[in-house]
């Protein structure tokens, strides 16, 4: 199984109440591209070549793009759902409303709330790994 690596870092801000405590976040290794998604899936014993498994992915990503505009919600079964979050300014009346006071409009992602899912929080934190990956300082200290 492989190891989520947690890079740990200390609160510098000095107006927190959690100034000088110490969090983790996740240490990513690189963003991958469609291509590399694409042979990685091949590569998990898939009939399918990876420029195959990227043509779907392609029209995946262009029928997405057009459903969320068309006011849809996509559920990947097992990942979660996707839908569209908007952020819009008041106005004084129903009539004075318009496109004019919609100020921000987002993907979101609920992750897939089944019981058995592998995203549901405490079921993915559970069949993870993790590894502490040492700061500087401590890298220094460990060479001595």
């Amino acid at each position: 199984m492989a190891k989520l690596r947690i890079k740990k870092y200390v609160n510098q801000m000095k107006n927190s109440k959690m100034f000088g405590k110490w969090y983790g976040r996740v240490n990513y290794n690189e963003t991958l591209s469609t291509d590399d998604l694409c042979r990685h899936i091949s590569k998990h014993g898939t009939i399918y070549t990876s420029d195959v498994v990227k043509g779907v992915i392609e029209r995946f990503v262009l029928c997405f793009e057009e459903l969320l505009h068309e006011g849809y919600k996509i559920k990947l079964d097992g990942l979660g759902t996707f839908s569209l979050k908007m952020s819009t300014t008041g106005a004084d009346s129903a009539e004075e409303f318009g496109v004019q006071n919609i100020t921000n409009l987002q993907v979101k992602f609920n992750g897939d709330k089944k019981k058995f899912s592998e995203y549901a929080s405490p079921t993915f934190m559970k069949n993870t790994r993790f590894e502490i990956v040492p700061d500087a300082s401590e890298a220094a200290s460990q060479g001595d």
